[in-house]
């Protein structure tokens, strides 16, 4: 019995040892480039693709800051605004959530360059496949608060340098 015990500690600290859970968050790259596609368009916009830049900050990684293009190439263009938290930054899967704006510029009529703008809540609650840098993938729902409140099924796909 004492045999069996040895041999099963020492197999639980090989083991315990051997595979070590890291902690170094720093291997987590900062940046990051991806192209959102809106499966429902907007009540602002025509357009299904958004192009965006985000900045990891923060020691443990887990804050992001995005900024986007969102044009509909005919009379809108938008900026999101947005920052977001991810859980258990150094896994591969992740629960993405947070708050920002999208700042809409429109025309009513495009020959008279007469612009306006709007301002919209943007709640974005994603799920979120990525390693500490290379490709990763999006998915989940952009909650669009104006008149009427929109929820934006949308995924998407970047890469994280």
């Amino acid at each position: 019995m004492r045999i069996l015990i040895l041999i099963s500690t020492i197999i639980l600290v090989c083991n315990t040892l051997g595979y070590p859970q890291t902690t170094d968050h720093s291997s987590i790259k900062r940046n990051s480039i991806y192209v959102e596609g809106y499966l429902v368009r907007h009540d602002f916009s025509k357009g299904f693709v958004s192009i965006n830049y985000e900045r990891n900050i923060g020691k443990n990684r887990k804050t992001n800051i995005r900024v986007g293009i969102y044009p509909d190439f005919e009379s809108a263009v938008s900026f999101p605004l947005t920052v977001s938290w991810v859980t258990k930054p150094l896994s591969s899967h992740h629960f993405e959530y947070g708050i920002g704006a999208v700042i809409n510029f429109y025309t009513i009529n495009f020959y008279t360059k007469e612009w306006f703008y709007e301002i919209l809540l943007m709640i974005p609650l994603m799920y979120r496949y990525q390693k500490n840098s290379g490709l990763f993938f999006r998915g989940g729902i952009n909650l669009f608060i104006s008149l009427p409140t929109l929820p934006s099924p949308s995924i998407s796909v970047g890469y994280k340098f």
